[in-house]
């Protein structure tokens, strides 16, 4: 077992200890409020414990637990320190008390701030970084061991409530040696603070610089919390200044540790710092503002005046609005360079797309450089597509920063690998770019579908034209022809006296006419059904009688004009085809209705489904031929299986 772990488990025995102590003292005591304080060092330590007992769970051999384990027997420690001296200073009392060990715990309070101290220069992997970092910790231990060591002969009384306990050590000049021991003590914790800065510049992975990044968003509350106690005893005479300090230390610390370590990406950590940098800076602006303020007007306008106390009130809420969004645009650029560099690229692309020099395009590549991130994709969300595409069609796949505009997700900006993830208020700045560039390859997309769709009603109609002419020539033509050189045969040998028998030579030709005849009206039957001279829903129930399955004709559209009918009628034809030979269906169902200004075609059959739209396929043909008259055409699965193909066909006058 890993000493760590080893260590931890001794400081949950030394707890449980120190807990039955404090219920020792608070029951000597016989106060009402014993019982609360009891539950208040319990419940203030189990954030520690807690945070303690899952960072040696996540790594049984890294310090890191095991000193935030620490911090929560301080607080049990603190609380059993503190009640039994005041039930030895509460007089009768069966208390044991040591004067030795007395004298020698005055500095019991430094152990509010070495655990976490420790925690920061540990951090992330539980040993220090470098010489520094050890030099420090020795430093902080040290100062530690050296205050309460010249603390217990400094000349005068024993910190109260014990000031009338003996001296058992006496006292020496020398104990004025507690004063650079407390100095030190206050430079380590500075130290410790900024170890977590330190580290946070010399690591190179973003990883671990994203884990650094939380501690040092509360690296700051140890050494500001002790100044805020010694403010409070030179203020006050106590340390209840410092209250909320030691509260936020305490809470703080341990839930950043816990989520560095865990889930370093759970929160964009980049605001958290620029907001905990700004809004004290902002408090303390507006406290001297405020009192600078009403200090000069009451010098002006008189002691005894409201005038000055209203109107710097008034002048300080005035300034709080665009004095925050200065220091957030002034600290934020300075505390995290990296959004800063990717909010400033986004903005010069769009002065330079508005200015006709550059194209929404580049988006992609502006963000690689500004980020410095050579594997940034931008993706955008297109009809038909199931994930984001880049510019090419290539799907972006991963976890990214979303892209939204107005509620809607048009787009993702994902990462390189092993790199952290793009702020999210870059990706709120994209958001005008990216829907540009959204529309733009829609648009794009559309014009290319829709000259592929021209090109194929080109080809489409050269091969009608071309079997139209073979069918012209290999038949009526042919016929006609023939005709024509039998009957100027026929010319000739009556011009040349012979004996030409009428009758038959006329039946004859009679005959290939009416044959001649035929053959063009089946060619313009091609063109369009003579079933629509009687109107669609005559045509289509003339289908229901020549389907190779059982069809079902529901039709309540009424007159539509030519070229509406006609579209209608190769939509239901083709569709009845279709599931006729490919589909293995057993009934079909076809419903024509005319819908405020568009006629609806559906033709839904109980097949196996899986039918498409292909380019060059007859259903894609006859895609084309309902894009050509305006409209659309689907295709997909039926609620009960099966295919289901609609048409929605413009029909307005």
């Amino acid at each position: 077992m890993p000493w760590a772990r080893r260590t931890t488990y001794l400081l949950w025995g030394v707890s449980v200890a120190l807990l039955a102590l404090t219920v020792v003292a608070v029951r000597d005591l016989a106060e009402p409020a014993g019982t609360w304080i009891v539950g208040g060092a319990v419940l203030a330590s189990l954030v520690p414990f807690a945070a303690g007992w899952l960072a040696t769970r996540h790594d049984p051999a890294n310090w890191v637990g095991t000193w935030m384990t620490a911090a929560g027997t301080n607080i049990l420690l603190q609380m059993a320190h503190g009640n039994w001296a005041d039930a030895l200073a509460a007089p009768p009392s069966g208390l044991i008390g040591n004067a030795v060990l007395l004298n020698l715990t005055q500095g019991i309070w430094m152990g509010w701030f070495v655990p976490f101290a420790m925690v920061l220069l540990l951090f992330p992997d539980g040993r220090p970084a470098d010489l520094r970092a050890r030099r420090t910790a020795v430093a902080l231990l040290g100062s530690v061991v050296a205050f309460n060591l010249f603390l217990a002969v400094a000349p005068g009384p024993l910190m109260p409530p014990l000031d009338d306990w003996p001296r058992p050590f006496g006292e020496h000049r020398v104990g004025y040696g507690a004063v650079p021991a407390l100095v030190v003590f206050y430079g380590s914790l500075v130290m410790a603070a900024l170890a977590t800065r330190r580290r946070y510049r010399a690591a190179t992975d973003e990883v671990q610089r994203a884990r650094l990044r939380w501690m040092f968003l509360t690296c700051l509350t140890v050494p500001a919390t002790i100044l805020l106690c010694w403010a409070g005893y030179l203020l006050t005479g106590t340390p209840v200044v410092a209250l909320g300090g030691l509260v936020a230390m305490n809470v703080a610390i341990p839930a950043a540790t816990l989520v560095a370590m865990l889930r370093h990406d759970l929160y964009d950590v980049d605001r958290a710092v620029v907001a905990a940098a700004v809004y004290p800076v902002l408090a303390f602006a507006v406290v001297v503002t405020h009192a600078g303020l009403s200090a000069t007007l009451a010098l002006a306008l008189g002691g005894g005046s409201t005038v000055p106390a209203v109107v710097a009130t008034v002048v300080v809420v005035v300034l709080l609005l665009p004095a925050r969004a200065f220091l957030l645009k002034v600290l934020g650029a300075r505390l995290h360079p990296r959004q800063a560099r990717g909010i400033g690229a986004v903005r010069a692309l769009v002065d330079a797309v508005h200015a006709g020099d550059d194209a929404p395009e580049s988006l992609e590549s502006v963000l690689r450089d500004a980020m410095r991130d050579r594997g940034i994709r931008v993706g955008y969300r297109r009809p038909g597509t199931t994930a984001p595409v880049d510019l090419r069609g290539d799907p972006v796949l991963g976890v990214g920063t979303p892209i939204t505009l107005s509620g809607s997700d048009i787009g993702v900006i994902v990462a390189g690998p092993g790199q952290p993830a793009v702020p999210v208020d870059v990706g709120r700045e994209a958001a005008l770019l990216a829907e540009s560039v959204r529309l733009r390859g829609e648009l794009t997309h559309a014009l290319a579908e829709v000259e592929a769709s021209r090109q194929r009603m080109l080809r489409a109609g050269d091969e009608e034209r071309r079997r139209l002419e073979t069918d012209l020539h290999d038949g009526a033509q042919q016929r006609l022809v023939s005709l024509g050189m039998r009957l100027r045969v026929a010319q000739h040998q009556v011009a040349g006296g012979a004996s030409v028998p009428l009758d038959p030579l006329v039946d004859d030709a009679v005959a290939e006419l009416a044959n001649a005849v035929r053959e063009l009206r089946e060619i313009a039957h091609g063109l369009r059904p003579s079933c629509l001279d009687d109107g669609l829903g005559a045509a289509l129930e003339s289908l229901s009688r020549s389907s190779g399955l059982p069809l079902t004709v529901s039709y309540t559209a009424g007159e539509l004009p030519e070229h509406v009918s006609l579209t209608a009628y190769y939509v239901a034809s083709e569709g009845i085809a279709n599931a006729v030979k490919h589909s293995g269906a057993n009934r079909v169902a076809l419903d024509v209705r005319r819908h405020d200004d568009t006629v609806l075609v559906a033709i839904h059959d109980d097949g196996s489904g899986g039918a498409r739209l292909a380019p060059g396929s007859g259903l894609g043909m006859l895609h084309d031929r309902v894009s050509a008259v305006g409209g659309r055409l689907t295709v997909g699965e039926g609620r009960s299986g099966g295919t289901s193909l609609l048409a929605v066909i413009p029909c307005a006058s």
